[in-house]
């Protein structure tokens, strides 16, 4: 669980400095999904169903907003590709809390900490 919050504190780290090249997107989106992710975080580990459930479902919310930006954008199919699978991360987490299976559910919340991390890689200005 350790590995867990630290890998989500390090893409909350990641994502507060983001800014994506040719068309910033609003940084106060950007906050509000680092914000979210530590609830969310968090939220998991208490084992905390209804806040777990409600931080994926604004997460989700929100990743839909960063696809259509990168969609918008037209040539950064892979943050496109990247945002719909964060969405459909969030919704395994969804699944996973009202099945009460919060181990499967932080798996699904670290491997979208790598997704938003790779898409990163790739988009974040210098």
């Amino acid at each position: 669980m350790r590995k867990v919050l630290v890998g989500l504190f390090v893409l909350s780290s990641l994502i507060a400095g983001v800014c994506f090249a040719d068309g910033d997107l609003d940084m106060d989106l950007m906050q509000n999904i680092e914000d979210l992710n530590k609830s969310l975080s968090s939220n998991l580990s208490l084992k905390d169903a209804k806040a777990s459930t409600a931080d994926a479902k604004e997460l989700n919310r929100l990743f839909i907003t960063v696809e259509e930006h990168f969609v918008k954008r037209g040539d950064a199919q892979n943050a496109v590709d990247l945002s719909k699978k964060s969405k459909d991360l969030t919704v395994e987490i969804i699944t996973a809390v009202s099945a009460n299976k919060f181990d499967a559910a932080t798996d699904s919340a670290t491997s979208l900490s790598r997704t938003c991390r790779t898409c990163h890689t790739f988009y974040k200005k210098e």
